[in-house]
């Protein structure tokens, strides 16, 4: 995949050096929504490091590759890159790129319990990374290795079958004489053999079956009948410059392992030139907030820019310290854009990568930011006016929320992924407060109990007309961000308030909590049941108490999964908002 629109703008004060860096045995997680990872503990050790002075995306959309030699010192490690032009691929292609440093020339492939974890250090080198020298760091689920021995190759194998979430792709050759790859969890795994290796090839037919296979003229590729984004290369020619950078255009840029389940999962990664992306960065022709310039993405399909039928308009609201772009691979809108015929708009938020879902005045308005680009989209394509739909992921979740009660006659339904309604039931410093994010900052209780402005917006539109939002909130039954988890079993739980306000808003009845164990959420509701082949979703439905009694208020909790999203919750979210429309006179409709 050869894309160039995501903005490249992390610079490194070492860019076209290979630098040492310290990668501390202690150093075993680094945390952070959505790009966290976890490992053991180990020795002390380091690795070389190659950031491009070219520059790199954002770190949500950086991707690492890890080259693993036998050796430990910088000689080593500088002829290795420039034999194989890695140095400037890197430049080409704008990743990362590290030398993790063998302990003694050699890498403990066969697991020996007195030697250090090799694959728990590969994973220590990534958490190493946001706070290293060279200040540039990637995401999870686009850390690749290559393996240039045999040695390297026998544990990039182990790291595969035994911690597939840390191993999204692999470029290897052949295994030591009688190396077998041990027994692992048996998951799939995106994969190039440069050599013959008839054990690895069988394990890679095993892991990612049912295959079909495609002869090109000197490589087979392998892809898996149910999810086309698990392939594997068996190519006759040896490792070379030409043969690495093919493996990046064919394999490594096309992978992402998101960290949704036990294992993860691949997904389709989006060229968005190919499709047809608009941009517009650091645009102020929106004439708002003062001239700020802002930043947004648009994806309009060809359908709907030679027709004049009126479409309805999506936005996405990428989480905090996200960006649009990233936000767009998480969510897929745009692949059920094209196909049911409707616009999406990834905007990005006005400040510090988080929305100001409370209206802070000292902030640009990022609702005011929608609304322009409301205004910016019908004059350039057919809106339907009816239909404009908001979904957003975390704190895009509780953006999703406040513009859902703000601003209840502009918006049909909405979709919101992973966070309360913060922005209304809180300020700004107490959601810092309970979110815990203040950094250790006290404030006075008139400071915290201060209603936020997007409160007093939506309590004055409420108060003009009794309106009715349909939303369904989605989660995930390991996701304990900001709160203190699933299920609920307490009236503590922060998720709580946000449901009683959107029952109380629907005219649905509210009662009393009760925890309710037929459910692993603890919720009961007007219809539940499990969602999906694998029955990984509970879903839960509460119906108004209006005439018709439609579902206005709806909760998805997929099990297994942290804090991200599954792209079946995508679905649901386009199943559930797409029957709703909104009328000039505040009312709602639905239609079948």
């Amino acid at each position: 995949m050869i894309d160039n629109m995501n903005e490249l703008e992390r610079f490194s004060p070492y860019g076209g050096e290979l630098i040492l860096e310290e990668v501390a045995g202690g150093n075993n997680s680094f945390v952070t929504a959505e790009n966290s990872v976890e490992t053991d503990k180990g020795a002390d050790r380091s690795m070389y490091a190659y950031v491009p002075v070219s520059g790199c995306p954002d770190a949500k959309q950086c991707q690492v590759l890890m080259v693993l030699r036998d050796g430990d010192d910088y000689d080593s490690a500088y002829a290795l890159m420039k034999e194989y032009g890695l140095d400037a691929l890197a430049e080409k292609k704008h990743f990362v790129l590290l030398f993790p440093n063998a302990l003694n020339s050699s890498w403990n492939y066969m697991q020996e319990a007195q030697r250090d974890d090799d694959c728990a250090f590969l994973v220590r080198c990534f958490a190493t990374l946001p706070k290293s020298k060279g200040k540039v760091a990637g995401f999870n689920g686009m850390i690749f290795y290559l393996g240039v021995s045999e040695s390297a190759s026998a544990l990039l194998s182990v790291l595969s079958a035994k911690h597939p979430i840390d191993c999204s792709a692999v470029m290897l050759g052949k295994f030591p004489e009688g190396f077998d790859i041990p027994e692992g969890a048996g998951q799939p795994q995106v994969a190039w053999l440069y050599e013959e290796n008839s054990r690895m090839e069988d394990y890679l037919k095993k892991v990612n079956a049912p295959c079909e296979e495609k002869k090109e003229e000197d490589i087979r590729v392998y892809t898996n009948t149910v999810n086309p984004n698990i392939h594997h290369f068996l190519s006759s020619n040896n490792l070379s410059c030409e043969e690495i950078e093919r493996a990046w255009d064919r394999m490594f840029s096309e992978a992402r392992r998101w960290r949704n389940d036990t294992y993860g999962t691949y997904q389709k990664r989006t060229n968005f030139t190919e499709w047809g992306f608009v941009a517009h960065v650091q645009d102020d022709s929106l004439g708002v907030n003062n001239g700020f310039k802002h930043t947004w993405y648009e994806y309009v399909p060809e359908t709907v820019k030679n027709s004049d039928e009126k479409v309805p308009l999506l936005f996405y609201f990428h989480g905090g310290n996200c960006i649009p772009l990233y936000g767009a691979e998480q969510s897929g809108w745009h692949y059920i854009a094209k196909r049911e015929n409707f616009m999406v708009v990834y905007p990005k938020a006005s400040t510090l990568k988080r929305w100001n879902v409370w209206e802070e005045e000292s902030e640009p308005s990022d609702m005011d930011f929608v609304l322009a680009l409301i205004k910016h989209m019908k004059e350039l394509y057919p809106v339907d006016e009816k239909r404009i739909y908001i979904s957003g992921f975390s704190m895009g979740s509780m953006m999703t929320n406040a513009l859902a009660c703000a601003y209840p006659e502009v918006f049909a339904a909405g979709a919101a992924y992973n966070a309360q309604n913060l922005g209304y039931s809180r300020n700004l410093k107490s959601t810092f407060s309970s979110l815990n994010m203040g950094g250790g900052e006290t404030y006075t209780e008139e400071e915290l109990n201060a209603p936020s402005l997007t409160k007093l917006k939506a309590d004055a539109k409420k108060a003009t007309y009794d309106y009715r939002f349909p939303l369904m909130q989605n989660s995930g039954l390991l996701d304990a961000l900001g709160t203190n988890g699933w299920p609920i079993k307490d009236k503590d739980n922060l998720w709580l308030e946000t449901f009683d306000y959107w029952k109380a808003y629907n005219n649905i009845p509210v009662s009393e909590f009760v925890y309710d164990d037929s459910y692993e959420t603890g919720l009961r509701a007007d219809e539940s049941c499990y969602e999906g082949d694998d029955q990984r979703f509970i879903h839960h439905k509460w119906h108004t108490a209006d005439e018709g009694h439609l579902s206005l208020y709806e909760v998805l909790v997929a099990k297994r999964m942290p804090h991200a999203v599954d792209l079946r919750q995508i679905e649901y979210g386009w199943e559930f908002i797409k029957h709703f429309y909104r009328n000039a006179d505040g009312s709602l409709g639905y239609q079948e």
